[in-house]
């Protein structure tokens, strides 16, 4: 029930009441109240299906009283202040980043665990910008692939020195996990730029990602070179 990916997100929350925002089954929740690690959770999704199979759970394992299960979208279940963090997992970041302006005094408010599937460097800028600083950052493997986790709170946060930060941010040079977020970046810019580079008509604005993708594989393998040699 619980994968590495649940198990890093689990790792980053120290408070006793959370709210599980598209909780799905509600596995997170439902762990942490068996473990008696919280005394109240919300657990939130916007389809009626997970819902009801998370509520079949809950009442298998007798944590009904612990685990409230609501049925909204986004931060719409909750109220200001209801809960000490707010977990969104298992979306894409641009899809986070939309929950959390949409209720940004319901954000604001609390700790938030952030785990998104896609867009990791444009959630971090628009945390940055949304007036949040991520106080903590960890990695998860499962299989063939690599997941950022973000602990955010609101704050001011330091801007970064450079672009190839917000996508490798210096904090986790020295995790385990480090060789395989590198490795999915300079996939990741080495498919945008084959991309552009083998097509018959370029843009100026193609023209002016192929630079980027240049400029950011030379710096991440830059990167890569200096935390072998440590």
């Amino acid at each position: 029930m619980i994968t590495a990916r649940l198990q890093a997100i689990m790792n980053l929350i120290d408070t006793k009441t959370i709210a599980d925002i598209g909780t799905d089954h509600a596995y997170i929740p439902i762990k942490l109240a068996m473990e008696n690690k919280i005394s109240k959770a919300i657990a939130c999704d916007k389809n009626e299906g997970p819902i009801e199979i998370a509520k079949a759970n809950v009442k298998k394992y007798g944590i009904d009283k612990i685990i409230d299960l609501r049925c909204g979208d986004g931060l719409s279940a909750i109220k200001e202040g209801e809960v000490q963090t707010i977990i969104i997992a298992g979306m894409g970041g641009n899809l986070i980043g939309d929950i959390i302006e949409n209720d940004i005094n319901k954000a604001k408010g609390s700790k938030l665990i952030l785990q998104p599937m896609n867009a990791q460097y444009e959630l971090r800028k628009r945390l940055e910008s949304m007036g949040f600083k991520i106080i903590k950052e960890e990695l998860a493997k499962e299989g063939f692939k690599i997941y950022n986790i973000f602990a955010a709170v609101e704050g001011t946060q330091m801007r970064k020195k450079n672009e190839e930060e917000y996508h490798i941010p210096t904090e986790l040079l020295n995790h385990q996990l480090i060789d395989m977020l590198v490795a999915k970046k300079q996939r990741e810019f080495n498919k945008i730029y084959e991309g552009i580079k083998n097509s018959h008509r370029k843009s100026d604005e193609d023209l002016n990602i192929l630079k980027y993708c240049e400029y950011m594989l030379s710096q991440i393998n830059k990167i890569e070179s200096t935390y072998r040699k440590k």
